[in-house]
């Protein structure tokens, strides 16, 4: 279970864009051929959330088994500098100029991501002694590359900056030098650990949190007691739900009724620790989303969460709005 998200990338004529989904793909590139086949790493590149009613965009998210480390790349091709307040410029053909912070930008990612983390913990991380495990006090690190080329003033930036700036062909180096793990050096730690089942969790919920604007991928592990399911939400799929936003009253939708009281309206959808369902605003009983599949019958049946639309699909081919959360 190692690479959880990858990027569709695209050709662009613009030679801006085309430089800054260059060098995502080079980042993408290093951290395939390094973690693809660990499992004591998730990577999930261009990843995308929303919290708290802001959205953000990481361009590679890495989870390790002491913490996260959000990864900003830049395409930057010619010299940069860092003065002493943290300021950064860059030249392009002898002229320079200011530029965005890009461990600033990183920083207000990582912000938003960890305030989300902390907010739904008890979905993938348990309990010691009756007491909720947290992931307020794991490593949270921030990472800025550049393009291999680019020429960096070191002598010039400062030390705490230096250290979180490296060349993309670096990038698999440092991730593994901040989260490189042993089974022997974890028990002479007093770092906590994520075990494999809370990896597990953790690359779940990222996934089901996930803006569904790209195409998701997901590599499962065969090292894994219990193992992700691997799944491709494909584009039609995307294509589906667009053409629902844009008529509304066309949707079809699979009766979804509280289990207690009957309650088809006041429901609201949740995920929880045996999945998604759907909570009653009537009598408060929780009902699971899960259900056979309507057309062969199949009890296993997946359940895909696109925006505020739920999804029920079937290895028949069957695929159908399960339930809309308004």
């Amino acid at each position: 279970m190692t690479i959880l998200k990858q990027k569709d990338f695209t050709e662009h004529t613009n030679p801006r864009l085309a430089a800054g989904e260059q060098q995502e793909k080079d980042v993408a590139f290093y951290l395939r051929r390094a973690f693809k086949n660990n499992e004591n790493f998730l990577v999930l590149n261009d990843y995308r959330f929303t919290f708290n009613e802001e959205i953000a965009q990481i361009d590679h998210l890495v989870v390790h088994r002491t913490g996260f480390i959000i990864i900003e790349s830049k395409s930057i091709f010619g010299e940069v500098k860092v003065n002493s307040h943290g300021e950064w410029s860059r030249s392009y053909k002898g002229q320079w100029t200011g530029m965005p912070s890009p461990i600033i930008q990183a920083e207000l990612q990582k912000d938003l991501l960890r305030k989300l983390m902390i907010a739904n913990v008890e979905l993938f991380l348990g309990k010691i002694l009756g007491i909720q495990t947290q992931v307020t006090h794991r490593e949270w690190d921030v990472l800025c590359t550049v393009s291999n080329n680019c020429i960096l003033h070191r002598e010039d930036i400062p030390k705490s900056i230096s250290k979180q700036v490296i060349k993309s062909e670096s990038v698999a180096d440092e991730v593994k030098r901040i989260g490189g793990y042993s089974k022997i050096g974890s028990l002479l730690s007093t770092k906590p650990v994520f075990n494999d089942e809370e990896l597990k969790n953790i690359g779940e919920f990222l996934l089901e949190r996930c803006l569904s604007n790209v195409t998701t991928n997901v590599l499962s592990s065969t090292n894994h007691a219990e193992k992700l399911e691997s799944e491709t939400i494909e584009q039609p799929i995307v294509t589906k739900i667009e053409a629902i936003k844009e008529q509304p009253n066309n949707e079809k939708t699979i009766s979804l009724a509280c289990k207690k009281c009957g309650e088809t309206e006041k429901l609201t959808a949740q995920y929880g620790k045996y999945g998604y369902y759907v909570q009653c605003g009537v009598c408060e009983t929780n009902t699971s989303m899960k259900t056979p599949c309507p057309a062969c019958g199949n009890p296993k049946s997946r359940i895909k969460k696109q925006g505020n639309h739920y999804w029920l699909t079937c290895d028949c081919s069957y695929n159908e709005v399960l339930f809309v959360n308004k």
